[in-house]
């Protein structure tokens, strides 16, 4: 809200199996940091509570919001109603002309600290310093808010 965080969920999900070697190499999450974590289960009411009524503001929010439909459904609950979704990367691909549309990519191109990337509050906080970005260099035409 002005720019200012009000208000963030942040856990790790313990995700009820191992961890492939390939995703622990992306994002250095282990089995150990997650054996103690919550269950999606245990969390998707909060996090429904969190997001419901919300605009979303993701990289990759087909990704995401399919990650998150399968857990909710796994829960017997449907994906809560929200008023929007903001998709840096449909932005990017959209209405910018960057080599690569990746979320350190496009860091990269406007000097913004990549630091704790690839864990979800990291990325959460740089998507939004990106759409800051896309909003400055097109402050008067920003065609995906039509």
């Amino acid at each position: 809200e002005n720019e200012t965080v009000i208000d963030k969920f942040s856990s790790f999900i313990n995700p009820d199996r191992e961890i492939p070697a390939e995703v622990c190499c992306i994002n250095g999450i282990t089995g150990d940091m997650v054996k103690t974590a919550p269950y999606f289960r245990d969390v998707a009411l909060a996090i429904f509570r969190f997001i419901e009524n919300k605009t979303l503001l993701i990289h990759n929010a087909d990704f995401d919001r399919q990650f998150l439909e399968a857990e909710f459904n796994r829960c017997g609950m449907d994906f809560p109603k929200i008023t929007g979704i903001i998709d840096t990367l449909a932005i990017a691909r959209n209405y910018f002309n960057f080599p690569r549309n990746s979320l350190s990519r496009i860091a990269e191109h406007y000097n913004l600290n990549t630091s704790g990337l690839h864990r979800a509050e990291a990325d959460a906080m740089l998507a939004y310093k990106i759409y800051r970005e896309f909003c400055k260099e097109r402050p008067q035409d920003r065609p995906w808010e039509k």
